[in-house]
């Protein structure tokens, strides 16, 4: 009898393992449910600029605990609707990637609302010697030379943004390294004051680019100019003439003699003839 009790436990306990590693088993090979949506993404690289049309967008499924801000469901969204930054493929197509509704195309859509873009001439030296790029940014100095020969420097503008250099306004792009002497364009993104500053300087002096950490958005306090003072050179000074002793001098009488004009009167010799006579008479 005892011998009954301890099969039948034993086969109990061996048929409760069996049912348990089925239910794992089912468990782990089943299919997982996912709460998923649809979101809009790139089908391709796409630059700067370019007005989104249907065939460079697709829609792709993500986990919707996944799903970051700025999102589109839809792909009417975003159609017709330029991209103010690079996009690769299958990188999700967000609302801070693209420009506003109407606001054209190319450079147009990275002008921001309320901003203006102006070109700078610069050449190789005044633009960091090239390494500017679009979306770095920027500190503009002024230098003025004054009609005395003398100069002094200024920072005018501070955190500037540059959109474009040259024709490049992908950030990230390096323009394509020109001569030194050639000259090209920086554009820039500022405000209509600040533009009207900037078309000024650029008549009455020389403008230099300071190249920002792109980290780095403080804005110094306005200072004083820098003159050729401030770097420790002064003008040399014309050498003092040596003055004499009063013993080596000559001495200027009080009252110098003053030349008198002598005044000679003229005469006139008139002759008269009477016959065979002549005589003289003088006449003053």
């Amino acid at each position: 009898m005892q011998r009954h009790r301890v099969l039948a436990a034993f086969g109990i306990a061996w048929l409760s393992a069996l049912l348990l590693s089925y239910w794992v088993y089912t468990k782990s090979t089943a299919p997982e449910s996912r709460d998923v949506v649809s979101i809009v993404a790139a089908a391709r690289d796409l630059a700067v600029g370019t007005r989104l049309q249907q065939d460079h967008v697709k829609l792709v499924t993500v986990d919707r605990k996944d799903l970051p801000k700025g999102v589109f469901q839809n792909t009417s969204d975003v159609l017709d609707r330029a991209l103010s930054a690079p996009v690769t493929a299958n990188e999700l197509v967000l609302s801070g990637k693209l420009a506003a509704k109407g606001s054209g195309d190319g450079l147009t859509a990275l002008i921001e609302p309320g901003l203006r873009a102006i070109s700078v001439q610069v050449n190789e030296i005044s633009g960091v010697s090239g390494f500017i790029q679009p979306g770095t940014r920027v500190d503009i100095l002024f230098t003025r030379i004054f009609t005395n020969g003398e100069a002094a420097t200024t920072t005018i503008l501070q955190n500037v943004k540059v959109i474009a250099y040259g024709r490049q306004f992908d950030p990230g792009t390096r323009p394509v390294a020109t001569d030194n002497s050639r000259p090209t364009v920086a554009t820039l993104l500022v405000t209509q004051d600040e533009a009207e500053k900037l078309v000024l300087a650029a008549q009455r002096g020389r403008l230099h680019f300071s190249l920002r950490n792109g980290l780095d958005d403080v804005v110094a306090e306005p200072s004083e100019p820098t003159e050729s003072t401030d770097l420790g050179i002064d003008d040399p000074r014309k050498p003092v003439a040596p003055v004499r002793s009063s013993m080596a001098q000559p001495q200027t009488p009080a009252n110098p003699p003053q030349a008198v004009a002598t005044v000679v009167p003229k005469t006139l010799v008139v002759r008269i003839f009477r016959g065979d006579k002549v005589t003289e008479q003088t006449l003053k």
